[in-house]
């Protein structure tokens, strides 16, 4: 008998839905109406009230258009689906006019000096929040918990902070939604988190291609300067950390810098970088799996065998390849490579050569709180998060073919 948060093979979408959840879904087929997602009118339901005077920046409005155009010609959203993403919509839209008010009205801003980086950078499924969250454990690191990415901008003078509570309730909708979404990646609002949010504040992600099938929004993305995203980046950092200056350096996380990766390294000139890697035939399945689960919450239309076409010759391969290059003109001491079976094997002597070969100290006090939060890791009960190629019409020797100079070179 599986454990209830077991994830299985993903095969269907409305079969990966809790039974409340499929019956709104059913009933919603009821329901006339299935009006696409407007700008105008997001932009609209977010400036009611304190913040009807503001205006989104020029590239935000750019972003939002086309992210809804895509949207709206390539999915058809279930009943929960469109409630999500409309109320999730104006959310980011209302957190983006909040910020942009933030860095005009804030004394010194643009002057704060960031701590210097160490970027976590590889594919989806490597290792890497992992890694994040050990590196995180030493007291010198800057991370970025989630409720700090959700909302960088703190309330007002005498207003109670409520970010951490607002998280967590809609993490706890979120669960109740899509329970195996959740399990395959965990998120709790005070634990440390990618900084993806940061950059769907803006609009400009691939995170939303995660959610939603939306091709033209990546391909125009990928098209785009991606100074522009990288600077806006830059600045919510800068305003995170002016409200809460702590750590000797940050230590920061996305998958999809693997993808802008040169614009990464040119924007944080003096960062260095930990490559997480992993035989590419896990790796690639287990993305199919969470894109498969991910774009079920909002569309009961997602065909697994398509996601591995997609992902196989989409952005990912290309990424992969594009960053070897980047890392071997990197200089020396910027950057080291991580296998996850030695992650996976030695945590903290994984954290001990990472540290070597960047040329940091690893403290006795750092060193005690990563092995216990690895101990812990190895004691909490995790799903079993089940997935293959074959479910996706893909073949592990033809992933690993495609992929051979890179598992030769780091012996996956």
């Amino acid at each position: 008998m599986p454990r209830s948060l077991d994830i299985p093979q993903f095969v269907d979408a409305a079969a990966s839905h809790p039974l409340p959840i499929r019956a709104l879904n059913r009933l919603g087929r009821l329901v006339p109406g299935n009006r696409s997602l407007s700008a105008e009118g997001i932009w609209s339901a977010a400036r009611k009230g304190p913040l009807a005077d503001l205006e989104p920046t020029a590239e935000a409005s750019e972003a939002l258009e086309v992210l809804l155009d895509s949207l709206a010609a390539n999915v058809r959203m279930n009943l929960v689906g469109r409630f999500s993403a409309r109320d999730d919509t104006i959310r980011l839209a209302r957190t983006h006019l909040r910020i942009h008010r933030a860095l005009r009205e804030t004394p010194g801003v643009d002057q704060v000096e960031l701590p210097p980086a160490i970027f976590v950078v590889g594919w989806p499924r490597t290792g890497s929040t992992f890694l994040h969250q050990l590196l995180a454990c030493d007291p010198a690191s800057r991370t970025i918990p989630y409720w700090e990415s959700f909302d960088p901008v703190p309330p007002d003078k005498g207003k109670p902070d409520r970010r951490i509570a607002k998280l967590e309730e809609m993490l706890g909708l979120l669960e109740r939604i899509e329970p195996r979404y959740h399990a395959i990646h965990p998120m709790t609002a005070e634990a440390t988190e990618e900084c993806v949010a940061l950059f769907m504040n803006e609009f400009r992600t691939l995170q939303f291609d995660f959610q939603y099938r939306v091709p033209e929004y990546a391909r125009w993305l990928i098209g785009e300067d991606q100074g522009i995203a990288y600077d806006l980046y830059r600045r919510q950092l800068q305003l995170v950390h002016l409200h809460r200056p702590t750590g000797e350096r940050q230590v920061l996380k996305d998958p999809t810098h693997l993808v802008h990766l040169e614009t990464l390294v040119d924007r944080f000139p003096q960062a260095r970088f930990v490559f997480t890697h992993r035989d590419p035939a896990f790796s690639i399945s287990s993305i199919c799996s969470l894109v498969s689960y991910t774009r079920a919450l909002f569309t009961d239309e997602v065909d697994p065998r398509a996601i591995g076409t997609e992902i196989m010759s989409g952005y990912w391969p290309t990424a992969l390849e594009n960053a070897r290059k980047v890392r071997a003109g990197l200089p020396e001491g910027h950057a080291v490579d991580v296998r996850h079976s030695d992650l996976s094997r030695d945590p903290v002597g994984t954290a001990e050569a990472i540290y070597a070969a960047l040329g940091l100290s690893l403290s006795k006090e750092a060193r005690v709180a990563m092995s216990q939060f690895a101990d812990g890791q190895k004691i909490e009960q995790k799903a079993r998060h089940v997935h293959a190629l074959e479910g996706f019409g893909l073949a592990r020797d033809g992933v690993r073919e495609r992929f051979a100079g890179y598992c030769r070179d780091l012996d996956l």
